[in-house]
């Protein structure tokens, strides 16, 4: 079984890399109550800042260990001139906004990336911490869906989590998708 969870609340939107807010904090404090009881042995997250502070609060609550995965970089899917057809025109500006260093050209990166995780990954209870375009194109291309999917996928809610696990033919499963958990008063 494999969990994507989006990391907790960033603090100061602004900074170019942000770690958690207090509120974050917390929300990861309730996912990994959540979790507490899955044999979860391994913790997998992105290189940002808020991604590791996410894993860190995991597995400090789950016993697991953590590791960063480039594979779980803020990636954005940017359609190449060949294939603006796959998406509807009134996308096609806000792909001009993406910046250079997270444009995934056709998603090309994340598909890889998802494969390998999948493949590497699907026979063992893992949390993957990311961010919610990776995931939403991760649900994507588990359901075999076009490009532009993702873009209708969520929105992802931040500390939400999102399990796939195989089926009977071994085939990736979204059995929860974008489940919150909710905080005490």
């Amino acid at each position: 079984m494999i969990h994507l969870v989006r990391h907790g609340e960033a603090a100061g939107e602004d900074a170019a890399d942000p770690g958690l807010s207090e509120h974050g904090r917390n929300q990861v404090q309730a996912l990994a109550n959540r979790l507490a009881f899955r044999p979860v042995r391994q913790v997998l997250h992105g290189p940002s800042r808020r991604t590791s502070e996410t894993a860190h609060i995991l597995t400090e609550n789950l016993g697991a260990g953590a590791a960063v995965s480039d594979l779980l970089a803020d990636r954005t899917p940017v359609p190449s001139p060949e294939r603006r057809g796959d998406y509807p025109t009134h996308r096609w500006e806000w792909f001009e906004d993406v910046p250079e260093a997270e444009q995934d050209i056709n998603g090309a990166e994340l598909t890889d990336a998802w494969h390998k995780l999948w493949f590497d990954h699907h026979d063992q209870e893992i949390v993957l911490v990311t961010h919610a375009v990776v995931i939403a194109w991760f649900v994507r291309q588990v359901l075999n869906a076009p490009p532009a999917t993702w873009m209708r996928i969520g929105p992802i809610g931040n500390a939400t989590l999102t399990s796939i696990g195989p089926n009977i033919a071994g085939e990736p499963v979204v059995e929860t998708f974008n489940a919150e958990v909710v905080l005490p008063i």
